[in-house]
């Protein structure tokens, strides 16, 4: 119900992946465990690589996915995996799961299996008492019903021949309009190059053999490269055939391939390197099988061992955005309740968890430190999905919600994020207390150079179907860092708006969700995507009451007056053509999720006096303000669904509609409702027909649009416009209006496109309530009590109070700064400040300005957002006691405050928390042969293309500068990587493998990275180079001047750095050491008890000053594991060395 109902009668079935494997733990901690919600699940290839990739910690997962199918394939597998316990079946394994056809072998595997979970799945209790079920956990009745069904389907052993028969051709005969779908849209000559992105960062090799590859799995339906089943026997796979009702077609982007790191195919790899497979030289495509089951077969032993143990995972049916609404409602409500919504928008099934784990006493999370939502945002809107997931994410430091698009909607990155959030990016972001750490840090370690190189070389090959069509991108977001603290007490900080400002923000927002409306922004920018876009809309009303419900949640201002002051710019809005129409729906959901309730919505005295008369009815027992409609659609109506071929009927956006008669005496009116529910079946009622206490209930055909049942469809109402014309008001069903709808129904159902309509008081077909079927009450949008209340209470201490201010600029609706007010409160603070104590300000981080009031107080503010404090401003109100530092937002590009935030590092109690810098275990990671020179040439390309064009630019003219060193940071910061790989490679200049930081300014060489392997960082697609870091102290040097006039030979490589990238790297080092870490941390650190990331960045003071922790060196005697330094092991300076993994950055 958050997003526009469409009919979707011919879906797509992606039981596989199509992009690379990622792991989903990369920002946490070593010691956190892991708390994970995956929407839009998805195959099984993110969880078996991130069980593989990060070996140490609990797990507890979460999946969710509207696909059944690709639950009950992803925990058939599973139960594969674990049963296997000498790993001798892992072909048959890759069969079933990848393969369209399966050998006599398989199939018995499979049937074996499938006959397994459906005897144990007999009840929800029998399942939860089973070996599978102590780890694969059902979140409710309904999910496990629908996925046990589907289990029933695999049971082909159990057909007749004749059954079978029609089974198989049933298959056959799906393949091929999937085939078919496959060649409408490449072409018959037309290549595939989407796999170009599983090879990174070797993707050029891939080049001709990625969509050789792909072609052969759909002309032979197996991996193995020759077809070898086509010369035996052939059974159809039933994991990869939808079910006699179900009318979905296998994806022509389908790949087996595609989900796993295609490059261990190509880069030269280590005899020693873990992924090595036997067929990695080969020249036919079997390399790339190979590459891949190696991989899988590891990801498997990896997911084995963790189970049962140490790992849990848990599954439900349904929509994303259902589900998260719901979560939410378990953190706030009481015992028992229900948020009243259903499992999906096509389906009569209330939403109820297992009170069983979703009590608040049950085990399941309802909270996340990590929430992937895949690329749902493409389908349901970034701000639908922001707004329900993020009140999921846990309050830590390291907790992230990632979104990634797969569908290109805008020309380029940027004016996709421009368009991403219906607003203004960084005032949205803030707007809803999250954080898009990329954006502001203009950098990442996740490489996409290839991703660039995707678009480059699907035009050199002409291929515009796929260069338009996709663009991945993918974002993580954080909390924002409002965590303040004082060195004399707690903090709290509000965000506070200025009634107007809010409401231009909010306006602005309006106009963008609902721009598809706009029907003069459509006819000036009239092109192929923008007509997409506007056929395809992601929001309704519903939904902007949703986002309200979280804005409200999160500011402090005057609400009524925000609100009143935003519909008025609705109501007086003409550039959308149809939003009066809309405009009692956006009134109804207000109202219903408790943002705000017009004058209309409150229950009138008059009508209170006069029970309202609907739908023939003699008498109501009493009125409501709001009105439920059930609308029975007859079959015969829906005719023109059948009648258009499947290929022209795309999914048609549908709505209610109730509107004046013809008969009406006064001004003809229209309400048009986007928030419908359809569901075919039989319905039953219960109570009085006319009455309040009537019940209905849905019994569900499950043949849906293959069936012979009526359609029922239903939208809440405001109950007052139904007392207009109680008897003769016409009610319809209808689609909405959208350039390709128009084009395929026009014809069918005439200008108005109504697929049904009738009058109100048509006893027959149409139903009041107080409820949908059913429900026992109205939808609810509950956040927790813990993000209520915006406007915080001082401290107990009354040390002092902080707000938060944007300073809006009202033509735009962008936010251009944030005042930072601090209110004293202690009367020694009060009389210091009073007495005219030195004020002033200095910036300890991006985020974060330090108040120092004399020489005693400070006091930090702590902004959503990056700020500039060198063009702030600050006002002191002395006999006020308070202070206001108004700092403009920085912005990503060009600002001196953001020139060093890449790889931010933070105290969090227990350890360092990494922002924007992935975790590795670097014994995971494939090891490069870089004896083999000639194959690693693509080393070159990909290292050169993490300089952007305008680097590029300021390089060349850098030629000509002496000493190479420009004044931009990080550009010298990528020259002196770019040397590092290169000299270490051998790929230029003389092989290298030690190299010094030197500033002659502070005394020449300050730190010494030796470099021990280079590896392949697959998830990230890019190389790290794996080492220790060796920081020179004044006590050090002479300890160990032997080994460093060793040096001097021409063993190290020492790269001039000046004072700017010398602090540049202070700061970005111990994300190295940290991302790599694989010990503990002592409560004696020195970054816990400094609270402080790195120590110092003062000028002049050793280089270790900021490093050397404690708990962080080699201890005397011990060796350097996954490390080649042993050679240059010495006592006397290995006490120093800390391991790093120092990798490529591009700009995000």
């Amino acid at each position: 119900m958050f997003t526009p109902t469409f009919v979707n009668i011919v879906s797509f079935f992606y039981p596989i992946g199509n992009t690379p494997a990622i792991c989903l733990t990369q920002d946490l901690p070593r010691e956190a465990s892991a708390r994970i919600l995956l929407l839009g699940c998805g195959d099984v290839r993110n969880i078996l690589f991130t069980t593989y990739a990060d070996e140490h910690r609990a797990f507890d997962i979460t999946c969710c996915d509207t696909a059944v199918a690709i639950l009950a394939r992803n925990i058939l597998l599973l139960t594969l995996l674990v049963d296997d316990v000498d790993g001798s079946r892992s072909g048959a394994i890759w069969n079933i799961y990848y393969h369209l056809y399966l050998d006599e072998e398989s199939c018995q595997i499979l049937q074996d299996q499938s006959q397994k979970l459906h005897a144990l799945s007999t009840s929800f209790e029998s399942w939860h008492q089973s070996k599978y079920g102590a780890f694969l956990r059902m979140c409710d009745e309904n999910s496990l019903s629908r996925i046990r069904k589907t289990w029933s389907s695999y049971c082909i052993a159990r057909m007749s021949k004749e059954q079978v028969k029609s089974y198989e051709n049933q298959f056959e005969s799906r393949l091929q309009r999937a085939k078919d779908m496959k060649e409408a849209r490449t072409g018959k000559e037309g290549q595939v190059l989407t796999g170009f992105r599983s090879a990174a960062p070797v993707s050029l090799q891939s080049l001709g053999d990625l969509p050789r590859a792909y072609q052969e799995f759909w002309d032979t339906g197996t991996t193995d490269g020759c077809g070898g089943l086509q010369r035996g026997v052939r059974r159809p796979n039933p994991m990869f055939a939808a079910s006699a009702k179900d009318t979905s077609l296998l994806h022509d982007g389908t790949d087996p391939l595609l989900g796993f790191h295609l490059a261990t195919a190509y880069a030269p790899l280590a005899p020693d390197s873990p992924l090595q497979s036997e067929a990695g030289r080969t020249p036919d495509l079997r390399r790339l099988a190979e590459a891949a089951k190696v991989q899988f077969q590891a990801w498997g032993r990896a997911f084995r061992n963790r189970v049962p143990g140490n790992m849990t995972l848990r599954f439900f049916a349904g929509d994303a955005l259902s589900f998260c609404y719901a979560l939410q409602h378990q953190r706030g409500a009481e015992e028992d309740s229900s948020a009243h919504l259903y499992r999906d928008s096509s389906h009569s099934e209330p939403l109820i968890l297992n009170h069983g784990d979703y009590s608040q006493t049950g085990g399941a999370p309802s909270t996340f430190n990590v929430i992937d939502t895949s690329n749902l945002l493409d389908h349901l809107g970034a701000l639908n999905l922001l707004v329900a997931s993020s009140p999921l994410l846990s309050d830590e430091l390291a907790a992230t919600l990632y979104t990634e698009t797969l569908v290109k909607r805008e020309k380029n990155l940027r004016a996709m994020s421009d368009e991403l959030l219906c607003g203004h990016f960084p005032t949205i972001s803030i707007l809803i207390g999250l954080f898009p750490v990329e954006y502001w840090a203009n950098a990442t370690a996740i490489s996409t150079v290839d991703e660039a190189m995707f678009d480059v070389v699907c035009r050199m090959m002409g291929n515009s179907k796929d260069q338009d069509g996709q663009m991945q991108c993918r974002f993580a977001w954080k909390r924002a860092p409002m965590q303040p603290t004082s060195s004399t007490g707690e903090t709290t900080t509000r965000l506070g708006f200025n009634a107007l400002d809010l409401a231009n923000i909010l306006f602005q927002v309006y106009q963008k969700m609902f721009q598809h409306e706009n029907v003069g922004l459509l006819l000036s920018r009239f092109d192929l995507q923008s007509i997409k876009n506007s056929s395809c809309p992601c929001y309704h009303r519903g939904s902007l009451a949703a986002f309200l419900v979280l804005v409200k949640a999160k500011v402090s201002a005057d609400w009524n007056m925000v609100m009143d002051k935003f519909l008025e710019l609705i109501e007086n809005d003409s550039s959308l053509v149809v939003g009066r129409n809309y405009i009692q729906e956006l009134y109804l959901y207000l109202h219903l999720f408790d943002v705000h309730t017009v004058l209309s919505l409150k229950i009138n005295p008059q009508i209170e006096e006069k029970p309202l008369v609907v739908g023939n009815a003699e008498k109501r027992e009493s009125s409501s303000a709001v009105l439920c409609i059930t609308l029975k659609v007859p079959r015969a109506k829906l005719k023109a669904f059948a009648e258009i071929p499947y290929a022209g009927l795309g999914t048609p956006l549908v709505h209610g509609i109730l509107q004046s008669s013809r008969q009406y005496a006064g001004r003809p009116w229209q309400n048009v409702f986007s928030v419908v529910q359809l569901a075919f079946g039989r319905l039953v009622t219960s109570g009085s027909r006319h009455g309040d206490d009537l019940k209905l209930t849905i019994h569900e055909d499950e043949d849906g649009w293959m069936g012979k049942s009526p359609l029922f469809v239903t939208f809440y109402i405001p109950g007052w416009i139904a007392s207009l014309e109680p008897q003769t008001a016409t009610v319809a069903f209808g689609i909405q209006s959208t350039p390709q709808s128009s084009k395929t129904f026009l014809k069918h159902y005439g200008l108005e496109m109504n697929i049904y309509e009738t009058y109100l008081g048509n006893v027959d077909n149409v139903y009041v309530t107080r409820h949908a079927p059913n429900q026992l009450g109205r939808p609810c949008v509950l956040h927790t009590p813990k993000l209520e209340k915006a406007t915080l209470q001082p401290a107990a201490n009354n040390v002092f109070d902080t707000l938060i201010t944007p300073v809006v600029d009202r033509s735009s609706a962008h936010m251009t700064a944030l005042t930072g007010r601090v209110d004293l409160k202690s009367r020694h603070a009060q009389e210091l400040f009073r007495a005219g104590a030195r004020t002033e300000t200095i910036q300890t981080s991006a985020c974060v300005i330090t108040v120092h009031i004399g020489t005693e107080l400070q006091y930090q503010l702590y902004f959503p957002a990056p700020v500039v404090r060198s063009r702030s401003k600050l006002r002191l109100a002395r006999k006020s006691s308070y202070v206001e530092v108004v700092a403009p937002i920085a912005s990503p590009t060009g600002e001196e405050t953001l020139e060093h935030f890449m790889y931010p590092s933070f105290p969090d109690k227990h350890y360092p928390v990494n922002w924007n810098m992935p975790r590795l275990s670097l014994d995971r990671l494939p090891i490069l042969d870089t004896n083999r020179m000639k194959d690693l040439q693509w080393l070159l390309t990909h290292a050169s293309l993490m300089f952007s064009p305008r680097e590029r630019t300021l390089r060349e003219i850098s030629t000509e500068m002496a000493g190479g060193i420009h004044t931009n940071v990080r550009l010298n910061f990528k020259e002196t990587l770019f040397s590092m790989f290169m000299s270490f490679s051998g790929l230029q200049g003389t092989k290298v493998k030690i190299f010094g930081l030197s500033d002659s300014t502070q005394g020449g060489v300050a730190i010494i990275i030796i470099g021990s392997r280079l590896r392949l960082d697959l998830a990230n697609h890019t190389v790290v180079l794996d080492g220790v870091v060796l920081p020179l102290t004044t006590q050090l040097i002479p300890r160990i001047r032997p080994f460093l006039e060793t040096l001097a030979d021409g063993k190290m490589l020492a790269i001039n750095v000046n004072n700017e990238e010398m602090r540049l790297w202070k700061q970005t080092i111990p994300a190295y050491i940290e991302r790599c870490r694989d010990w503990s941390h002592k409560s004696s650190c020195e970054y816990l008890t400094s609270s402080c990331i790195p120590i110092s960045l003062e000028t002049g003071k050793d280089f270790a000053d900021f490093l050397l922790l404690s708990c962080l060196k080699f201890q005397d005697g011990e060796r350097f594991p996954n490390t080649r330094v042993e050679s240059l092991y010495h006592p006397h300076f290995a006490f120093h060395m800390s391991k790093a993994s120092v990798t490529l950055m591009t700009e995000s």
